[in-house]
């Protein structure tokens, strides 16, 4: 979307937000006392507007959560109690309770929201004008473009990178925490990558310097990792000090050697109390296409571009990437496209909240990436192909 009325594209939203914000005095509910429930209230928590969960499971209810109660959603209604109310459960589950909501009176998109939507399109708004506080729910600080595998269809390109390339120094690795965080009140998942982030020599030095400064604004600090290097003690210790979640790509399902790694890795890090996520087996990627796409300059890049809404942001020195793969597979396969395609933090006035709000919805100058001429974007699910599939094949 191309800027019209910069700093004010979302009054009007804005405004109906807050009128039923009031009306539900200011309080949110959490359907679902589950991980993701618990992970998105603490977020809420940081501006006192958590009211507390709702559950079907009725021990859930009578043990509460982290201090707060869990109440059935007979009791929300029989207490006549307000507030929006965030579902935030498995995608199976979520039609179960939108119909369980539905049949109590209550409506979508102004009772009660799905997680996803709530997080990404309404809650940085009330963020900003009802809060005054700068909210983004996902940064992240690419480290080093060097990685331990070589995949063919890596979204990053990180295949291209020769092991002994450069790194991000530390000195801009810190800059641009420091530039981030002069603009940025609360990030919902702060995350360091690569390539390989486990490879980057000065890990420990970035991961304290983020800790000691700005680990109170962080609500998940988290490093992913493909799983294929065992963190050192020092690295791991820190990891605890400062509540770190390890992300651990998981290809063993191309790469059958990684299922040990795998098994070293998760014990190494229960040993050390360090907090972890698996994900699940992926057998499939998209194909962004980077390599084959050329479509022509125009407006149905703006499409391409909206259709999209990568959520994938990153930090690099005083530059703010909308993409983080635009900007990493344009400099690792030498493409030299989109290199102004960034929000300069450095240039942001005093009045810069709803500007960066604007810019985290898809509101630019062009309204789109250059590199959007070289992706598939949103239409990446039809171009399905084998996860991890190596360059150089490893058994």
């Amino acid at each position: 979307m191309k800027w019209k009325n910069k700093g004010h594209e979302l009054d009007s939203y804005a405004n109906n937000l807050l009128q039923m914000f009031h009306g539900k005095q200011r309080k949110i509910y959490i359907f679902g006392a589950g991980l993701i429930g618990t992970e998105i209230a603490q977020v809420f928590e940081r501006y006192h507007c958590f009211a507390g969960y709702l559950d079907n499971d009725v021990q859930k209810q009578a043990a509460g959560k982290n201090g707060s109660r869990v109440i059935s959603l007979e009791q929300y209604i029989l207490e006549k109690a307000e507030g929006f109310i965030v579902i935030a459960a498995d995608q199976k589950n979520i039609p179960k309770i939108e119909e369980q909501l539905v049949s109590e009176g209550l409506k979508e998109k102004e009772d009660f929201w799905k997680y996803q939507e709530f997080m990404n399109e309404v809650f940085p708004i009330l963020s900003v004008y009802e809060f005054d506080v700068s909210y983004v729910d996902l940064v992240q600080i690419c480290l080093t473009e060097r990685c331990t595998l070589k995949c063919q269809d890596c979204a990053h390109g990180c295949f291209a990178v020769d092991s002994h390339s450069e790194d991000l120094s530390l000195e801009t690795a810190k800059e641009s925490a420091d530039i981030f965080f002069s603009k940025v009140d609360v990030v919902k998942e702060f995350v360091l990558i690569g390539g390989e982030p486990f490879l980057y020599g000065e890990l420990s030095e970035i991961i304290s310097y983020i800790g000691e400064k700005y680990r109170n604004r962080i609500v998940c600090f988290s490093i992913t990792t493909n799983g294929t290097i065992l963190p050192e003690q020092e690295i791991l210790e820190l990891c605890q000090r400062y509540d770190m979640v390890i992300r651990i790509s998981n290809y063993s399902n191309t790469l059958k050697y990684l299922k040990k790694k795998y098994e070293q890795l998760e014990k190494r890090l229960r040993d050390y109390h360090v907090s972890y996520v698996m994900g699940d087996c992926e057998i499939q990627w998209m194909d962004y296409g980077f390599q084959t796409v050329d479509r022509q300059q125009g407006d149905n890049l703006i499409q391409v571009f909206d259709k999209c809404k990568t959520p994938c942001r990153e930090i690099r020195g005083n530059q703010y990437y909308y993409c983080v793969m635009a900007r990493s597979v344009s400099d690792n396969l030498k493409m030299n496209i989109g290199k102004e395609d960034y929000l300069d933090f450095n240039d942001l006035a005093e009045d810069y909240k709803r500007v960066l709000l604007e810019f985290e919805k898809g509101y630019s100058e062009k309204g789109c990436l250059d590199m959007c001429a070289h992706c598939n974007g949103a239409d990446a699910v039809n171009y399905v192909i084998p996860a991890a599939v190596q360059l150089n094949k490893q058994s």
